[in-house]
């Protein structure tokens, strides 16, 4: 008799853990995680399960398998967890039963547990100090390659108990959005990743803090970019507007110019005279050696003097000289002496 008493008995329990109310009938429970649903290696950590007045009984369900119930006639239960048995990584929800039912399953919370890979990076665009109104983009990127090739990739923010965001890109990167960002959006911020159909993630990322001002203000990187931008037109063009030159520096200019061009064209002036002067001495020894030789074979020929020849033409130093006075006279009509 006791062996069929107890086997009734547990079948009882085994239906009425599948007696759920109709769909609509009961409000559906709330979960939620203490301190937060990311939490480090032997963390403790609290399931709050909370339905409408009038519940009898909560339970906690991870992984779709029934872990802990607990009986009272309050709104909320608490599941204290000790991080030596039953705190891990995994998916939990929970029910309540009123009346003659069970409620439908809460939400699934997933419980992420860091500690199982190296950290990210985490950086903002455009800088850490932006205003009111504008849009925000924080970059959570793999550093060491983890082998996994799908990665979630998780947002945090300190004292929010949840992930703000969280995506699955297909590389290892993900851009966490905050668009119109509001005066409450500043906080420290980090992210981490897990393998995606997982919950061991990484170590979280370094903290980056993030600070909203009432106005817009031009960031410190761009408004230093503009000036050197700037600086440089200004420097490549003298007469944009907003170059100031004095009168007296515009003066010296135009004055350096005509000397400089002055100069230039006397050194051209003197060495093509000089260019000259060289070209007729040379001819002029060329044209005695030639006319030497010729009355040379002449005389000996025909018994000619040489001295013939010799006097008929001017001596060389006598053609330099005079080509060298002209060109002194020359120089001196085109460059008067006052210049």
């Amino acid at each position: 008799m006791a062996p069929r008493v107890t086997s009734l008995l547990c079948l009882g329990l085994c239906l009425s853990q599948k007696i759920t109310a109709p769909e609509g009938t009961l409000p559906t429970p709330s979960i939620r995680a203490v301190p937060s649903s990311v939490v480090p290696k032997e963390a403790r950590v609290s399931f709050y399960c909370q339905g409408p007045q009038g519940s009898r009984s909560f339970q906690l369900w991870k992984d779709e398998a029934f872990l802990l119930q607990i009986n009272t006639s309050r709104e909320e239960a608490a599941f204290r967890l000790q991080p030596e048995g039953l705190v891990a990584a995994g998916s939990y929800s929970c029910r309540y039963w009123q009346g003659s039912y069970w409620s439908e399953f809460s939400a699934p919370l997933q419980l992420v547990v860091t500690g199982f890979f190296s950290r990210p990076s985490l950086q903002v665009r455009p800088s850490t100090m932006v205003a009111v109104g504008e849009t925000v983009t924080l970059v959570c990127q793999e550093l060491l390659s983890s082998g996994f090739l799908k990665l979630t990739f998780f947002l945090l923010k300190t004292g929010v108990p949840a992930p703000l965001q969280h995506q699955s890109p297909e590389g290892k990167m993900a851009s966490f959005t905050l668009p119109s960002v509001k005066a409450e959006d500043a906080g420290n911020y980090s992210c981490i990743y897990s393998s995606k159909g997982t919950n061991k993630g990484s170590d979280p990322s370094d903290v980056l803090r993030l600070e909203v001002t009432g106005k817009k203000t031009e960031h410190p990187q761009g408004k230093g970019k503009k000036e050197r931008q700037t600086f440089q037109r200004q420097a490549m063009s003298p007469h944009l507007p907003g170059f100031r030159s004095s009168p007296h520096s515009s003066l010296l200019e135009n004055e350096l110019g005509i000397i400089l061009i002055v100069t230039v064209s006397c050194v051209s002036v003197f060495f093509l005279l000089l260019c000259l002067l060289v070209f007729l001495c040379r001819r002029r020894t060329q044209h005695r050696s030639s006319c030497g030789d010729t009355h040379r074979r002449s005389s000996d020929s025909a018994g000619v003097p040489q001295s013939l020849c010799l006097t008929s033409l001017p001596p060389k130093e006598t053609m330099c000289e005079d080509i060298s006075k002209r060109i002194q006279l020359e120089t001196q009509s085109i460059f008067p002496s006052g210049l």
